[in-house]
């Protein structure tokens, strides 16, 4: 075991319960059985910090991840992770992969505007293996992208709801102003009133001069309430052109959404249950009610009403064959409260802030507590069983005192089941013994000037001051530029060791960090694990024989696949080779008696293409089929709650922090002149998206972009080709070889940057193998074609695709062709070959730090908003480690964020500032 602590402790208090104690082997079966099911199911736990919670069109988003097994160390099961970005519509703008090694990983995301532009997104970071247990597992985080470029309009509103003739309308009330304050006086616009699907009412009108529009719109019935937003455009001649879309949060106070959740899981007849609630608005968020619960008969039973973030409780005593509804005061609609069993138990748990052990009490019906049958009464922490007890339940019930020092820090599953091991009850709460790494943060001045130099001095401790050797990561942000709130996006702590095993959306996650110091907060967090903590152990899923999961974990990069004959059957002891051009590679292995194979040891690189053959006895290849396991991405849901653009009802904070941030960069386009006009000749150029042009965008002599190919339907890439490029076609050789060329030149065709021809089995000709591609491909499967012909374009081709150094580049000429799928060459007709493409490695870059002599005088132009972001701090054996980094010419305060974990079941974060003047 892990942990010293986690021992099975079967304890049979005084006068508490009665009944036998277990023999040692039912003690060993039990600890046995969920070791067992910890170690084969091995839930994995990721946490992902960046470098700050909003960002500039163009920025680089930085991050670093720590994934954790079940017991909070490092986890071995997964070598492999994903990170993914989704715009507000839930659509795939980015996806990269990066290695894991001892459960670190980190790495960059540029932002480009071109791919990912202005906008509300959210990033996901998981393992294959992560999502065999559902989205709750996975990690999620919303970001904002804003513009840089100072003109954008602000936009204050207010809703009014009103229904007329049983239909639902919406008086708005907009303000436009500019980051200076002035109105948006008399513009032109254009109203657009979107569900995120479909466009239901649209206007033109013109701001007052005030920059004030009024706006009545009616709501359809079936309209999806979480995605109406107002796009509003600038139409006026010689304007700024804006464009903004404006969520617009409707909360209709009858379609709260009331949850009621009896503590234990069931009510029981004429038992007293604490019954716990959460209302939750149609923005996904709690809101605030009080209300009433009724019987049948219409009469008022007791009252409720919201604690925090739309979550209460109160106690309830069912009455055996009665129905109750519950009624928001103020609304006639009603809420079912769950029924009652007949027969069953109550499990109550009380786990006061300041006692040392917590107090669970169970009681049950006569017929129960009549029997002699015992009940297994189970507690886990972190996987394992960390007490154990067989009770019998007495007529008045029974009561037992736990101390919480038998658990760790964090979530504890409190189970009652029968002895058949089937669970009646479960329960979960939260133990805190404040014992999470200390991080001391000492720097070398009180004072910084702009441009000095900084060195940090961090010293990691345990709760008994001894020094700790982990790995951390830091973030320093400008306060004046970066907005940094540590109560909605949370920390490693609250995420990993609360948030990350719970159900549902987690309001202001760090709001219950200190929880364990503030009586009121200990009691909202109660709240939260009576509401969104039903995550515990299937207990029936325990005792089964083992499942095969439907995501495999990845420990490493490998490449496998299957070989079957023209029957379907697996092919065994099937040669098969495995060839990269770039990088240089040759591998090759046998096929099992069930047809797989698998290479491993590979870094798939951004140029990786493989090429994989089969190969019979002879080493010759013939005719199987080869499969190949390619990564089959997941499909998430939209994100519960929406983002508000920084634009919108924008508090005085951000306002101050947006108008500096374009202060700045004003400054620094007045000080270095990147903003004057010169006078130069621009001539529009074509373009195709996504294309592996050696060249760059728009680099070749012929460009068939994606406008041209919608007018062109179904015609073959052979047929553009024939139509759109002068000089394609064939010869044939003087020894009756035929092949395509252009214009007299050896034609190379290039597919998503992969070169066909480096497929193209031993004895077939290039003209009868690129016919194939010519015929297969048509135009609505192609977003662009590019060709290369003159030694403007030709030579980057020729010494990349052409590894003879004799060769006449310009008797070469080179087709790239961009296919909205991005896997390069693919042909169903293919036999006994595979071209394998894997999404790459993201390589993690070194975050650019500049470097300034003493005396270096600030100008205005080094204005960052990430001042420093350092990934990797490993502490030494003393705790220690020194960050370096030098300040900007933007004076005012730092904020340093540093989290990290001794990836052994300890975590730490520290908050801190230091202070830059001029």
């Amino acid at each position: 075991m892990k942990y010293a602590i986690i021992s099975a402790l079967f304890l049979l208090l005084s006068g508490a319960v009665s009944g036998q104690v277990p023999s040692k082997k039912e003690l060993s079966d039990l600890i046995s059985a969920v070791d067992r099911f910890t170690a084969y199911q091995s839930i994995e736990k990721l946490y992902l910090q960046t470098d700050k919670s909003a960002y500039a069109s163009g920025d680089t988003l930085w991050f670093k991840v720590y994934l954790f097994d079940e017991t909070y160390y490092a986890s071995p099961k997964s070598g492999l992770m994903y990170i993914e970005i989704a715009n507000d519509s839930n659509r795939l703008m980015k996806r990269i992969m990066l290695p894991v090694f001892n459960g670190i990983s980190f790495g960059q995301i540029a932002l480009d505007p071109a791919e990912i532009p202005q906008g509300n997104y959210v990033l996901r970071a998981y393992t294959n293996w992560m999502r065999n247990f559902g989205e709750d597992r996975i990690f999620q985080k919303q970001f904002y992208i804003g513009s840089t470029a100072g003109t954008e309009w602000l936009v204050n509103y207010n809703t009014e709801l009103k229904k007329a003739a049983d239909k639902d309308h919406i008086e708005l009330s907009l303000k436009f102003s500019r980051l200076d304050k002035v109105h948006v006086a008399l513009k032109d616009v254009q109203l657009q009133a979107t569900d995120g699907k479909r466009s239901w009412a649209k206007a033109k009108m013109q701001t007052d001069i005030d920059g004030m529009l009024k706006v009545n719109l009616d709501l359809p019935e079936k309209l999806n309430p979480k995605a109406i937003s107002l796009r509003v455009q600038d139409l006026s001649k010689g304007g700024e052109n804006n464009q903004i879309m404006i969520p617009l949060l409707v909360n209709r106070p009858e379609n709260v959404d009331l949850q009621f959740m009896p503590e234990g899981g069931n009510l029981v007849a004429d038992l007293p249950s604490r019954m716990a609630f959460k209302a939750i608005n149609e923005d996904g968020l709690g809101v605030e009610v009080s209300g009433t619960i009724y019987d049948s008969k219409n009469q008022q039973i007791t009252s409720f009403k919201t604690v925090h973030k739309g979550m209460g409780a109160f106690y309830f005593s069912p009455l055996s064959g009665e129905t109750y509804t519950a009624r928001i005061n103020g609304m006639s609609r009603s809420y079912p409260i769950p029924a009652a069993k007949a027969v069953g138990t109550v499990l109550s748990v009380h786990n006061k802030l300041q006692r040392d052990s917590c107090e669970v009490l169970i009681t049950a019906t006569p017929d129960v507590t009549s029997t002699e049958n015992s009940y297994y009464l189970i507690g886990q922490a972190r996987g394992v069983v960390c007490f154990a007890a067989l009770i019998k339940i007495k007529k008045n019930g029974s009561r037992l005192r736990i101390s919480k020092k038998g658990f760790p820090t964090g979530l504890v599953h409190i189970t009652l089941a029968r002895a058949d091991r089937t669970v009646v009850n479960e329960r979960t709460m939260f133990i805190d013994h404040a014992d999470q790494l200390a991080i001391q943060v000492n720097t070398n001045k009180v004072v910084y000037k702009q441009r000095d130099s900084v060195a940090m001095h961090i010293k990691v401790t345990d709760k008994n001051g001894v020094p700790v050797q982990g790995n951390f990561s830091v973030a320093v942000t400008d306060d004046s530029l970066v907005k940094t709130d540590s109560i909605a996006s949370g920390s490693v702590i609250s995420n990993v060791l609360l948030t990350a095993g719970l159900k549902g959306h987690i309001e202001d996650p760090g709001y219950y960090l200190k929880a364990g110091a503030d009586v009121k907060k200990w009691q909202d967090l109660d709240l939260l694990l009576l509401t969104q903590g039903w995550v515990g152990y299937n207990w029936d899923e325990i005792f089964k024989p083992e499942k095969v999961f439907a995501y495999a974990a990845e420990p490493e990069f490998e490449i496998k696949g299957k070989v079957t004959n023209i029957f379907n059957k697996p092919v065994g002891n099937s040669g098969i080779n495995l060839l990269s051009k770039r990088p240089a590679l040759f591998m090759d292995t046998v096929t099992n008696n069930m047809g797989l194979f698998k290479f491993k040891g590979i870094f798939p690189s951004d140029t990786a293409v493989f090429f994989i053959q089969a190969r019979n006895k002879r080493g010759k290849s013939f005719n199987v089929g080869i499969e190949v396991e390619e990564f089959m991405p997941p499909a998430f849901t939209s994100p519960a709650r929406r983002m508000v653009p920084w634009y919108v009802n924008i508090d005085t904070g951000r306002l101050m922090a947006v108008k500096k941030q374009f202060q700045l960069e004003k400054e620094v386009n007045r000080i270095t002149g990147r903003n004057m006009l010169k006078e130069v000749a621009i001539t529009a150029k074509k373009t195709v998206k996504d294309s592996k042009n050696l060249n760059g965008p728009g680099g070749a002599d012929v460009i068939i972009d994606q406008q041209e190919l919608e007018k062109s339907g179904k015609m073959t890439l052979g047929d553009l080709l024939e139509k759109r490029v002068v000089g394609f076609g064939t010869r044939t050789s003087k020894s009756g070889i035929r092949y395509y060329v252009i214009k007299g030149m050896l034609l190379h065709l290039i597919i998503d940057g992969v070169d066909v021809a480096f497929s193209k089995p031993e004895g077939i000709g290039q003209y009868d193998y690129f016919k194939q591609y010519f015929d297969y491909y048509d135009a609505e499967e192609i977003k662009g074609i590019e060709v290369m012909m003159s030694g403007k374009y030709q030579m980057r081709y020729s010494s990349h695709f052409i590894p003879d150094p004799m060769a006449i580049p310009w008797d070469h000429a080179f087709i790239e062709v961009t296919t909205r799928g991005g896997k390069g060459p693919f042909l169903k007709k293919s036999v006994g070959t595979y071209l394998y493409k894997p999404m790459a490695f993201s390589i993690p870059k070194k975050f650019y730090v500049p470097k300034y002599k003493p005396g270096n005088i600030a100008d205005m132009t080094d204005i960052r908003s990430t001042i420093h972001w350092e990934p990797y701090i490993v502490t030494d054996k003393n705790g220690m480690a020194t960050v370096s980094f030098y300040t900007a010419d933007n004076p005012g305060s730092y904020s340093l964020i540093i989290e990290g974990a001794d990836m052994k079941g300890n975590f730490g974060t520290k908050m801190s500032t230091i202070m830059v003047a001029k």
